[in-house]
């Protein structure tokens, strides 16, 4: 078979893969444990199979950084003899441990790697097509995607203070002062804040080499970080209520694995899915334009 017909076979493969990964993260019940990672070894094989832009090193090493981060949270083994789980009453004793900025690094640190590998090597790639993005638009859109974005994790923050100010008035054995968890919590916000950031910087570099499906697949990067703030919220929110009530409620048994929905996990995992396979394909057909237009005679 040649590389023009196993290409989309894989791309196809792919998409089924990833589509099984949302599924199981949707129903924290994943029918296939390595799907992301069977993923994106056939986005890989894609992207291989096709002619990439110089150097030719950073696509493939941008999707070994996400194949690792797809390993290393792989779920545990399915238990089949599991039919329900039980939340257990919060132990008394020391706080937990504070919530850092390598808490929300940890959620995003592939993402975030990738995309600056891409933009590192993106600034130097040739234009894939004449004309070129003007670079007026360009930049207006970077500014009100750049505002636009930073103002969700602001308006979440203030969320969070206001909340805190509220609890602090109603509970008096309150130890923590609310600057403190507030910075707190804007540490964990850091990393997601850095991802959305780096992404639309991306997006305006694929823009202007004329990479304009590499450039959504970037955009959605951008986008998928908007869960990860809230993913990084509740990080914060789980630890804020065992320190206000620490002898949280007694147990009781909840509803069984296959009922229970994550949807804002399973949303961050479909956004980042979908935009690795557009960054794959695009890049891999503007390499072969860029080539087409470089060769060309001035």
């Amino acid at each position: 078979m040649t590389a023009v017909r196993l290409r989309p076979l894989l791309l196809g493969t792919a998409a089924v893969l990833a589509t099984t990964h949302v599924l199981g993260v949707l129903f924290d019940d994943p029918p296939l444990r390595h799907a992301e990672i069977l993923a994106l070894l056939a986005l890989g094989g894609y992207a291989l199979l096709g002619e990439l832009p110089k150097p030719r090193w950073v696509v493939p090493a941008t999707l070994l950084v996400l194949v690792v981060e797809a390993y290393r949270t792989a779920p545990a083994a399915i238990n089949h003899d599991r039919d329900l789980r039980l939340l257990l009453p919060a132990p008394e004793g020391p706080s937990p441990s504070p919530v850092l900025l390598t808490d929300g690094l940890a959620l995003t640190w592939a993402p975030l790697t990738a995309s600056l590998l891409l933009l590192g090597a993106g600034r130097r790639w040739p234009i894939a097509h004449q004309p070129a993005a003007r670079r007026r638009p360009v930049v207006v859109g970077t500014v009100l995607a750049t505002l636009l974005f930073v103002a969700y994790p602001a308006v979440r923050l203030s969320e969070l203070a206001l909340d805190l100010s509220a609890r602090e008035q109603s509970n008096s054995t309150s130890t923590d002062p609310v600057s403190t968890t507030v910075l707190s919590a804007g540490s964990v916000l850091l990393a997601p804040l850095v991802l959305g950031l780096v992404a639309i910087c991306l997006t305006a570099v694929l823009f202007r080499r004329g990479r304009a499906i590499a450039a959504v697949g970037a955009a959605l990067l951008a986008v998928a970080a908007l869960p990860q703030v809230d993913l990084a919220l509740a990080t914060m929110d789980l630890l804020l209520a065992v320190r206000w009530n620490p002898a949280v409620v007694s147990s009781f048994v909840l509803a069984p694995p296959s009922l229970r929905l994550a949807p804002l996990p399973a949303l961050a995992a479909a956004i980042e899915l979908i935009a690795y396979a557009l960054l794959a394909v695009g890049l891999t057909r503007a390499g072969r334009r860029g080539q087409t237009v470089t060769n060309s005679p001035r």
